[in-house]
């Protein structure tokens, strides 16, 4: 009898003991990590590439100017597991980023991470300021209703008053992907696509307005 209670015992306290144990980050072990494959600086941010893994969710990746990820950390989701490029977008121009990811898996209503990848760093480029056309202005009316420009209309698909104007234009055209992808609208994919990554401009020789080109990856 006590040989029997004896050993109902050690189940109990082993059924106890296992309660215990946080089995996450065994499971985070099992989940496979990814790597960085490469680094490649875009207007305000860069284009980042990484190897594909199988069972998982998606990718958890992060970038900050500090090697301890603290400093203007900003952190980018991809859902999709077939996925494997992001560009990060609005970041500070002329400055050192650095990046790692990792993959992640929806289990039981959680999330389980893999270890981060090794940290890689990249330099964000000098933004690129829009150059003026050299050509005289001719006809202070040349281009009433906005017709005969001295140059093509850009893919914004219209005229601005300054250059200060195309700039807020494309902020507000990427903040609204932003919100939509914010707001589940749009998946992080989409928003890459859609959201131009930075832009060109020009003006008008003859009125002096301005028009340009977004950029996508």
């Amino acid at each position: 009898m006590k040989r029997i209670l004896s050993l109902l015992l050690s189940v109990v306290m082993l059924v106890s003991a296992m309660s215990l144990v946080d089995f996450s980050a065994f499971a985070a072990s099992k989940l496979p990590a990814t790597s960085i494959t490469s680094l490649s600086a875009k207007d305000n941010g860069f284009k980042v590439k990484w190897k594909k893994r199988a069972n998982i969710t998606g990718y958890q990746i992060q970038v900050a100017t500090d090697k301890k990820f603290k400093k203007n950390a900003k952190t980018v989701v991809v859902k999709k597991q077939k996925t494997t490029t992001a560009t990060i977008k609005k970041l500070k121009s002329k400055k050192k980023y650095y990046v790692r990811i990792r993959t992640y898996k929806n289990s039981n209503n959680k999330k389980i991470y893999s270890p981060w990848s090794k940290v890689k760093s990249t330099k964000t480029p000098k933004t690129i300021k829009c150059k003026e056309d050299n050509i005289k202005k001719e006809i202070e009316n040349h281009c009433t209703n906005n017709n005969n420009h001295s140059i093509k209309c850009g893919n914004m698909g219209r005229w601005f008053n300054s250059r200060d104007e195309v700039d807020n234009y494309w902020v507000q055209v990427d903040n609204n992907y932003a919100k939509q992808y914010q707001d589940g609208t749009i998946t992080f994919e989409e928003y890459n696509k859609k959201s131009p990554y930075g832009y060109e401009c020009w003006s008008c020789s003859y009125c002096g307005k301005w028009t340009g080109n977004f950029k996508y990856d």
